[in-house]
């Protein structure tokens, strides 16, 4: 085992997280080792720990490797191969209730292919926090012991019990026929299945788990990697159309018209489903989340409730706060499961709910529904690791002096007072070297100058705002 010095920068906010190919790449087989050996170390009461690992060329080596450092570590180990990470918290959240259980799951979500990663799980299937990733990092460096017991590795695959709770849980009213686009990622192990499960007619593209070529990004993010799914549900005549991310966290949504659905719509429609079942609850947001999605949850009775950007930060405000469901920009959206019990940002769970809605009406008078306000890509601004996080707090204070701020993750700075509906968003990344920005009017004009009052601000932090300035609202 290796003790050269590590490379800090992988170990980021929500995982592990780097190039996995070629001769300079600092995610190796022996870094993933030591930080099994590292997790180890950091999960004392548990007894066993769920792996699994995504479709990259680079995961069952990384993967392999994981599970040599928690075996050397003491702690037996349940391979389940081939999953998607809400598989893995799943089956984390199912054996822990009779045997307490921590996950690991190799993957890199949506990254460029050459990239990896690993995710780290308490046995709730609470993902480890910044400070405790930051802790894995810490023991890597200074290097971990063996164990003098070796664990036990067993193979098992959760996926029918898995897909049998949601056929359990979902039920369709009426026959649906269904396209998806799992961008031949790890979805391909958990979708279809489980769509066919609870009774849709599925069509598929991009749903080969052997297939090293990639039509588009695993990215549903953005517009650019679901366009072939439209046309895929335009050209079939399907009800809807599911696109999954890399790793199968994210969703994004097309209706029966072919036309996809935006993340803040589709966080909007599942509020207004959730609203239905749980009158007045709070819903969780993030503070990137349209202005259009807070009028249309409060319109229904219930109180969105502005939480941090990032999928691990979300589960803990919603655990701290009792909220049951949430979602965020990047199109995670989470669930409070109670059988067996965690919170799950689960594109397969989420895409068998919304089948289950839109067998009891169409979704497009839903989608139709909320409004639309003008809202920015989420614009990057360069400013160093070392700067950015300084940065955004002095941005913060300075227009507290001048507007209302939310401060739970950078500045949400509401410009209201300027043009109705107004707001804008600096924070410092998690993950990169840049402060990101968004802003919204409630029309093109309050846009506009939305746009001009942030561009002014960046200036004065001594920022460039060049790339904002270049931006017109989304369609």
């Amino acid at each position: 085992m290796s003790d050269s010095p590590i490379p800090r920068e992988i170990f980021r906010a929500y995982d592990i997280r780097g190039r996995a190919i070629g001769s300079d790449a600092p995610l190796t087989p022996d870094l993933a080792l030591r930080a099994g050996l590292a997790f180890a170390e950091l999960v004392k009461s548990t007894e066993q720990v769920v792996v699994g690992g995504d479709l990259r060329r680079s995961t069952p080596a990384l993967q392999q490797a994981a599970i040599a450092g928690l075996l050397d570590a003491g702690l037996d180990v349940v391979d389940i191969g081939r999953a998607p990470s809400p598989l893995v918290y799943w089956t984390t959240a199912l054996l822990t209730q009779e045997r307490l259980t921590a996950g690991l799951v190799v993957t890199a979500s949506h990254n460029p292919p050459d990239d990896n990663g690993i995710k780290l799980l308490h046995t709730d299937a609470m993902p480890f926090s910044p400070e405790q990733i930051q802790s894995v990092a810490d023991l890597v460096a200074s290097g971990v012991t063996v164990a003098k017991r070796q664990g036990k590795r067993t193979l098992w695959s959760p996926r029918p019990a898995y897909v049998r709770s949601l056929a359990e849980s979902f039920r369709l009213r009426r026959p649906l026929q269904v396209a998806i686009d799992p961008g031949n990622g790890a979805a391909t192990v958990t979708a279809a299945t489980a769509l066919r499960a609870i009774g849709c007619e599925v069509l598929s593209i991009n749903d080969d788990p052997e297939e090293t070529e990639i039509a588009h990004p695993a990215d549903p993010q953005h517009a650019r990697n679901v366009a072939q799914l439209a046309s895929f549900v335009s050209d079939s005549g399907a009800d809807v159309g599911f696109a999954f991310d890399g790793d199968g966290d994210r969703l994004g949504l097309v209706d029966g018209r072919g036309r996809r659905a935006t993340p803040d719509q589709v966080l909007a429609l599942l509020a207004q489903d959730w609203l239905a079942l749980h009158p007045g609850a709070s819903i969780h947001i993030d503070v990137k989340t349209s202005q259009a999605v807070i009028d249309h949850i409060t319109q229904l009775g219930g109180r969105a409730r502005v939480g941090p950007v990032g999928h691990s930060l979300g589960k803990y405000v919603m655990r701290e706060r009792g909220i049951g469901f949430g979602g965020e920009a990047s199109t995670h959206y989470f669930y409070r499961v109670d059988d067996p019990p965690h919170i799950t940002d689960d594109a397969v769970r989420t895409a068998c709910r919304v089948a289950q809605m839109a067998s009891r009406s169409p979704l497009e008078p839903i989608l139709d529904s909320v409004p639309r306000y003008c809202i920015s890509p989420e614009v990057k601004i360069a400013c160093s690791d070392e700067r950015k996080h300084r940065v955004a707090a002095e941005i913060a204070k300075t227009a507290r002096a001048r507007w209302p701020v939310n401060e739970i993750d950078g500045a949400r700075i509401d410009l209201s007072s300027q043009a109705e509906g107004a707001w804008c968003v600096i924070r410092a990344s998690n993950t990169t070297p840049f402060l990101t920005v968004l802003v919204e009017g409630r029309d093109d004009s309050g846009y506009v100058i939305a746009q001009r009052i942030t561009a002014d601000i960046l200036s004065e932090a001594g920022l460039d705002p060049a790339p904002l300035l270049s931006q017109p609202a989304l369609d």
